[in-house]
């Protein structure tokens, strides 16, 4: 029992992010300085695209890997395809990427949750997934706030975050089965990896537009420090 109860923690990280994004008195403040969030948030998914290409280095020999990749690539197409014809905004894509990115971050927490023993090593990764979806609340939140309401905001990046804990119990009920666990992780990290790494393309452009380069550059050092 105890175990599902520790699968629930980055959810914590997550949940924590997006009240930080939607606190009133802080949002107030940040209001006033649209650009630096926009570089803010940007540092922060840049950091999470080179952290996802170090994962996906990782499993260089896997083929998942790039079919994962591909995959994630043509989705994304996809999805500014259908963003045109929808008029879907960049914070809802940031949102359905953040979602998404979540989901092998769940596959971890529950292989490291499926031992009967919790180990100070699961602890460890727990806790350090946790950390690191404060930044992941944060970056799916704060630019819904002046459209959809800080309520409306706040849930946004709490429901990016409820995958982990669903792909962590999924894994921890099929223990069994860790061969056809880690095949699917490889492929999850890689189509993340595509997918988050188009979004921050486009808020990348979005910078250069509003002429914020070197404050998105220090946002990016900053956060891979914190990240990595």
């Amino acid at each position: 029992m105890l175990k599902y109860f520790v699968s629930i923690i980055p959810l914590v990280g997550t949940s924590l992010g997006a009240f930080l994004g939607t606190n009133r008195s802080l949002y107030n403040k940040l209001q006033k300085q649209e650009n630096t969030l926009v570089a803010v948030a940007t540092g922060i998914l840049c950091s999470i695209v080179f952290n996802l290409l170090l994962e996906s280095i990782e499993f260089r020999r896997e083929s998942t890997v790039y079919i994962g990749i591909a995959i994630g690539f043509l989705f994304s197409i996809l999805l500014s395809l259908i963003s045109k014809k929808k008029n879907l905004s960049v914070k809802s894509k940031v949102f359905w990427a953040m979602l998404i990115h979540n989901i092998p971050e769940g596959i971890v927490v529950g292989i490291s949750l499926a031992d009967n023993k919790i180990l100070p090593s699961t602890i460890l990764i727990v806790l350090s997934i946790s950390l690191q979806n404060i930044p992941d609340g944060l970056v799916v939140s704060i630019p819904m706030v002046s459209t959809k309401g800080r309520m409306l905001a706040f849930l946004y990046g709490f429901f990016s975050g409820v995958v982990e804990p669903i792909f962590a119990y999924a894994i921890i009920l099929t223990a069994g089965k860790f061969s056809q666990v880690l095949m699917a992780e490889p492929l999850l990290i890689g189509f993340s990896f595509s997918m988050i790494l188009m979004i921050a393309i486009e808020l990348l452009k979005e910078c250069e537009s509003k002429k914020i380069v070197l404050v998105t550059a220090i946002a990016i050092i900053i956060f891979n420090c914190i990240l990595g």
